[in-house]
């Protein structure tokens, strides 16, 4: 899953120092890549400001590195928010809760979606062995 955002969200962000990828699709075929925007000028500027839906803006997901395998970064919920955590309870190495801060203590982190924490897992199952 990604977190999309709007090309004025974009250049905001832009604005703030953080970093923003961009994709454009060319061939609906292709397997989405997303670029990472280095510069500004007037005529990228046009992707930003105009709707068209070719374009799409994502802030760069931010990773950690385990054992050399780079990874989705844990991030820290709000209370209610869903959230995905590492678990050895079952044959997923993960499970989840509905609403943050009800019910679920974890050591480790928490992830934002079910993709993120299978990243995580099969990360950690590849450094230590496991269940593949």
């Amino acid at each position: 899953m990604t977190n999309l955002i709007s090309g004025k969200e974009a250049l905001i962000a832009l604005a703030n120092g953080e970093e923003v990828e961009y994709w454009c699709e060319t061939d609906p075929s292709i397997q989405k890549r997303w670029t990472p925007i280095k510069a500004l000028n007037e005529y990228k500027l046009s992707y930003f400001l105009e709707n068209k839906p070719r374009f799409e803006f994502r802030l760069k997901p931010r990773t950690i590195t385990l054992n050399g395998i780079e990874v989705p970064a844990p991030f820290e919920p709000k209370d209610g928010d869903r959230v995905w955590f590492i678990c050895d309870d079952n044959d997923f190495g993960y499970a989840k809760s509905e609403s943050y801060g009800d019910d679920i203590k974890s050591f480790y982190g928490w992830w934002r979606t079910e993709e993120e924490i299978k990243q995580v897992v099969a990360a950690l199952r590849q450094v230590f062995g496991g269940v593949q």
